[in-house]
C-alpha cells in the first residue's frame, strides 16, 4: 500500500531533508510539497492525503489556520496532521486540531517513528470505516427488507379490513354495540362476523391459531366459510354451523386426524338472536360467552374442542338455547384480555376479574365500556409485551 503525505512548509530545504528521511522507508511512500497555507489545504482537497505534515509559520495562511480550515471541511476533517514547530506552539497546534507536535529542528528517527505511528493509526482507522461502511450497508439492506415486510403486512391489514362486517353493516343488525380490537401485531389473528337471516341475528368471535400473517391468513378462510355456511345451509343451529365450520377448516388445512399432523384451526363463540322471543341460541368451540344484566353474569359454556383436528373430531358440538331480556349485554371475545400479564406482580388478568369488570361496566354506554376496557388493558399490560390479540364484542340486547 502506498501512502501520500502533503508536508506544508516554506523551506525547500526541509522538504528535502524530509524527503531523504523517508528514502530509508522504501517506495512505499508518495511526498507532496506544498510551500503556503493555501497552497496546503488546495493539494488536501485534491489528492487527500494520509498525512499532513505541517509547519506553523508559512506565508499567506499559517499553519495554524490552514488546520482549521481543514477541519472545518467535511472532505478533509478526517486527515491527521502532524505540527511541525518550535515548541511555544504546542497549544496552538493541539488547540487547532493537530493531533501530534515535533519540534524543529526534528531528529530523522523520531519523524519516521511519529508517522509510522500515525500511518498505523491511520489503517485502523480505515478498516474500521471499512467495516462501518459494510456494517451500514447491512443494515440498511436489513431496513429495506424490514420495511418491505412492514409494507406487505400493512397491506394485509387493509386487506383483512375489508373483508370484516363493516361498521354501517354492524350497525344495521346491532345498532347499540362496540368492538375492541387490539391486534398483537399490525394484522391479527381474530375476527368478529355478524349476518342477519330471516329474523333471526347472528353473532360471532373467533381465535385462530397464532397471531400476526399466519393467525390472518386463518381469519380470512374463517369470515369466507362464515359466508359460505349462512349462503348455502339453511340451518338455525349453531352446532350445525359449527360442525360446518370445522369440515371446511379441516378440509382447508387437509387434517385427516393422522398423528403428529399440524393442529392449526380457531376458537370461536355464536350466537343465533331471536329478538321477538328474546331467547340466544349459542353453540362455542373453547370459547364461552357472557350473558350480564343486574341479576348478574351467566356463562354461555363451550364445548372444550376447537374448530380444526382434535381428538374428537368427529363429536358434534352443542347447542344452548338461553332467554334474555331487554337492555342485557352480550359478549363475546377471545381470550388475550385474560391472558395479558401486568399489574403489580406481572400476573395473568385471568377471566374472574375479567368477568367483575364486565359486570361493573355493563350498564354503561358502548363507547364508555369500550374506553373503560381499552384504558383497563393498556394499564395493566404496562410495559410488558402484549401476548395474544385483543377482541371484545359487545352489544345491548332488544
Amino acid at each position: 500500500m502506498k501512502y501520500t503525505i502533503l508536508i506544508a512548509d516554506d523551506s525547500r530545504l526541509y522538504f528535502e531533508e524530509i524527503e531523504k528521511a523517508f528514502r530509508q522507508l522504501g517506495d512505499g511512500y508518495k511526498l507532496i510539497w506544498a510551500e503556503t497555507g493555501r497552497m496546503a489545504y488546495n493539494l488536501a482537497e485534491k489528492h487527500h492525503p494520509d498525512l499532513i505534515l505541517m509547519d506553523v509559520i508559512i506565508p499567506e495562511m499559517n499553519g495554524v489556520r490552514a488546520i482549521q480550515a481543514l477541519k472545518e471541511n467535511p472532505e478533509t476533517a478526517d486527515i491527521p496532521v502532524i505540527m511541525l514547530s518550535a515548541p511555544e506552539s504546542l497549544y496552538a497546534a493541539y488547540e487547532s486540531g493537530a493531533h501530534d507536535f515535533i519540534s524543529k529542528p526534528f531528529n530523522h528517527y523520531e519523524l519516521l517513528m511519529r508517522v509510522r505511528s500515525s500511518l498505523t493509526l491511520i489503517d485502523k482507522i480505515k478498516e474500521i470505516k471499512k467495516q462501518k461502511e459494510k456494517l451500514e450497508q447491512e443494515n440498511y439492506k436489513i431496513f429495506r427488507q424490514q420495511k418491505e415486510m412492514i409494507d406487505d403486512i400493512t397491506y394485509s391489514k387493509r386487506i383483512q379490513n375489508a373483508i370484516l362486517p363493516t361498521e354501517s353493516l354492524i350497525r344495521s343488525i346491532f345498532p347499540d354495540h362496540f368492538i375492541l380490537d387490539i391486534p398483537r401485531n399490525i394484522v391479527s389473528g381474530d375476527f368478529y362476523w355478524v349476518g342477519k337471516k330471516g329474523n333471526k341475528k347472528i353473532i360471532a368471535a373467533a381465535d385462530c391459531t397464532g397471531h400476526g400473517i399466519s393467525g390472518a391468513f386463518m381469519t380470512m378462510a374463517g369470515i369466507a366459510f362464515m359466508n359460505d355456511i349462512f349462503n348455502r345451509y339453511n340451518t338455525e343451529d349453531p352446532a350445525e354451523v359449527l360442525y360446518l365450520l370445522r369440515e371446511h377448516v379441516m378440509k382447508l388445512l387437509q387434517q385427516k386426524g393422522i398423528e403428529g399432523e399440524a393442529s392449526d384451526g380457531m376458537d370461536i363463540a355464536l350466537c343465533i338472536i331471536d329478538e321477538k322471543d328474546r331467547h340466544i341460541n349459542f353453540a362455542g368451540a373453547n370459547n364461552p360467552a357472557y350473558l350480564i344484566n343486574d341479576e348478574g353474569l351467566q356463562v354461555l359454556k363451550a364445548d372444550r374442542m376447537p374448530i380444526g383436528i382434535h381428538v374428537n373430531f368427529s363429536t358434534p358440538f352443542t347447542s344452548t338455547c338461553v332467554c334474555y331480556k331487554q337492555n342485557d349485554m352480550l359478549y363475546l371475545f377471545s381470550d388475550g384480555f385474560p391472558d395479558q400479564f401486568g399489574g403489580p406482580e406481572n400476573k395473568k388478568f385471568r377471566y374472574k376479574q375479567f368477568q367483575d369488570l364486565l359486570t361493573s361496566i355493563h350498564s354503561l354506554s358502548s363507547n364508555e365500556q369500550h374506553d373503560i376496557l381499552k384504558k383497563t388493558f393498556y394499564n395493566w399490560k404496562g410495559e410488558e409485551e402484549q401476548v395474544d390479540d385483543i377482541l371484545i364484542f359487545g352489544i345491548r340486547l332488544f
